[in-house]
């Protein structure tokens, strides 16, 4: 899992820890690895967890979004092109 990315020894497990929280498709993401890596270390495990919180929460909202735009195709982009014939 953290194979790009350089972690101390004493801190791999609780790394590896949090990265299991992670939304599965981005545990291998290098940027997602290096910044929980970064608030590890200077904020220890409570900043990381955080950050992971966040991460989490983005992931719900895309997904909600791509949801959303299934459900609603009167709401695309497509819409506004057509407006032009509405006038």
């Amino acid at each position: 899992m953290a194979d790009n990315v350089n972690i101390p020894d004493e801190q791999i497990e609780t790394f590896n820890r949090l990265m299991n929280q992670v939304p599965e498709k981005l545990r291998n993401d290098s940027h997602t690895q290096q910044v929980t890596q970064l608030y590890l270390k200077l904020g220890g495990e409570k900043l990381a967890r955080q950050y992971i919180e966040i991460v989490r929460w983005n992931v719900r909202e895309e997904e909600g979004q791509n949801i959303d735009d299934a459900e609603n195709p009167e709401d695309s982009d497509m819409d506004e092109e057509d407006s032009d014939y509405d006038s």
